[in-house]
């Protein structure tokens, strides 16, 4: 019993003690300044706010650790690092931002920086199984970003070549532009590439910043039509956008002699008044009622809150200034899409619409001489084998001069509406026909035999020779003579058909003239 009792007390003090340990593990940041000693600690999975002076920044790094661990911090602003353990140096990991390997148990190590301009990065160690776990939750919310801005890219692209719109083009560079600047910006390349890599990568995304802003501007200056009703309002926003761009080039070219603070803050503080801008006017627009301006109100409204903790409240919020920008970009994206589908559906609606009004006689809302040319090609098209006669029955008012004369035009536009819906009603739905102009109006139909055309020749006349129409209290009656052209093939010009049509309706005319 005395034996069980010392195995339990030994199992409860080394419990007490590895918790104690485990809860005490953790890093400790030690910089030493000629104004005295900063520290900073540096506690599991939670990020710590460091500033770094322009220049070299020397760390000593105190760690005690149960198991191996992870020291992260961000990539952008850094010329070179290096984390010395005394008898080696340390291990980096593949990941987007610089990651070393941190040894089991108690040691100093040696962390020295050298920053380009002065900023604060976000340090933070986990246990090594946490940071593989948050690396591969990180490339999953990336990754799922990236598929979604490729395949806006890609279908504003092809959408818009095919239906030749503009704002689906901007849209597409727009989002190209910032997918780029996404992948740069989360170091995601490093990845696949070496180290090797990092002068050029940090070329790419100074300028994915410039580009991003000038495209962004650019779409929604188009979108929003504030080119053509806020003119001196374009001016500006384009403007500073070319500023930021300007600056990010610099910035890239030159970015050992110049002043990179003052440049960064052109840029920073240039895209926040842009953003700014544009949204003051979504909401004029959509105050005014122009169409989607709602929809990129919201848009807006979600990037610039996202902006003020990136650019402003740097220090507020790390998960917001990490995740907040890159949430924000993709909802606005995805808005921004819904908003160009509407668009682009209403526009194409607005099209068919002009398009059927363009093919229509207004007057007796039945095929123009426009109209009649298209769907004479969707008539031949019907039969490919050529195994049809074609008929061609041209109509054309009687005396219809002198009721204008004697009745006003009013009347005789009656009877011409009249005389097309008998037309309508005597033909079939897959004929073609429609007014030509004035009172003359033509059929043209396909038929298997002979004696069909004569027999619907012959149905047109009769129904043709007395159509009839109320005049308030009085009923009026109106006829027309039907020539008839019959062809083995259907020629490809209008013209040919109503010549050789007409030519057999004055044959018509005469003969009913003579009784």
């Amino acid at each position: 019993m005395q034996r069980i009792l010392q195995i339990t007390l030994l199992l409860l003090l080394a419990g007490t003690f590895s918790a104690k340990v485990f809860a005490d593990a953790g890093c400790q940041l030690t910089r030493n300044l000629a104004t005295g000693i900063e520290h900073w600690q540096l506690q599991s999975g939670k990020n710590t706010l460091v500033p770094l002076y322009k220049g070299q920044n020397a760390f000593l790094l105190q760690c005690d650790l149960a198991k191996d661990g992870v020291l992260t911090f961000q990539r952008p602003g850094l010329i070179s690092h290096q984390l010395d353990l005394g008898s080696e140096v340390g291990l980096t990991i593949t990941a987007g931002q610089i990651a070393y390997a941190l040894p089991q148990g108690l040691f100093k190590a040696t962390l020295k920086l050298e920053a380009e301009h002065a900023y604060t990065p976000r340090f933070k160690w986990q246990y090594q199984q946490d940071f593989l776990t948050a690396s591969q939750q990180h490339s999953l919310i990336m990754g799922g970003f990236y598929g979604l801005g490729f395949t806006l890219m890609l279908l504003s692209f092809v959408v818009g070549w095919r239906i030749k719109a503009p704002a689906l083009k901007l849209y597409g560079f727009y989002i190209a532009c910032l997918t780029a600047f996404l992948v740069l910006q989360e170091g995601q390349l490093f990845i696949f590439f070496s180290e090797d890599i990092a002068e050029l990568h940090k070329f790419a995304y100074i300028l994915s910043i410039g580009f991003t802003v000038l495209s962004a501007s650019w779409f929604f200056s188009n979108f929003l039509y504030i080119k053509q009703d806020f003119p001196y309002l374009n001016y500006a926003v384009i403007g500073f956008s070319l500023l930021v761009c300007g600056c990010a080039i610099l910035r890239a070219l030159f970015a050992e002699s110049l002043p990179l603070f003052w440049l960064g803050a052109i840029m920073g503080y240039g895209t926040l008044l842009i953003v700014t801008m544009v949204f003051i006017v979504s909401l004029v627009q959509a105050y005014r009622g122009t169409r989607e301006a709602g929809l990129i109100c919201i848009a807006l409204s979600i990037v610039l809150f996202s902006l003020l903790f990136r650019v402003v409240l740097l220090n507020y919020s790390p998960f917001i200034q990490r995740y907040g920008f890159v949430f924000a970009l993709a909802i606005e994206s995805i808005i921004l899409a819904l908003a160009l589908a509407q668009r682009v559906s209403r526009i194409t609606q607005e099209k068919d619409i002009a398009e059927q009004a363009a093919n229509l006689d207004p007057l007796c809302g039945i095929a123009n001489r426009r109209g009649l040319n298209s769907k004479l090609a969707t008539l031949a098209a019907s039969d490919p084998d050529d195994q049809m006669l074609y008929a061609a029955f041209y109509i054309d008012a009687d005396d219809f001069k002198s009721i204008n004369d004697n009745y006003g035009h009013n009347v005789g536009d009656m009877a011409l509406q009249q005389i097309a819906a008998c037309l309508t009603k005597n033909m079939r739905q897959h004929d073609v026909y429609g007014r030509l102009g004035g009172d003359e109006f033509i059929a043209i139909a396909s038929f298997k035999h002979i004696a069909e055309v004569y027999k619907k020749h012959t149905e047109l006349k009769q129904a043709m020779s007395c159509v009839t129409f109320n005049l308030g209290n009085t009923e009026r009656t109106v006829s027309a003579s039907v020539g008839c052209a019959i062809f083995e093939s259907l020629p490809d010009d209008l013209d040919d058909i109503i010549s050789a049509s007409d030519r057999s309706m004055y044959v018509e005319k005469n003969n009913r003239k003579l009784g």
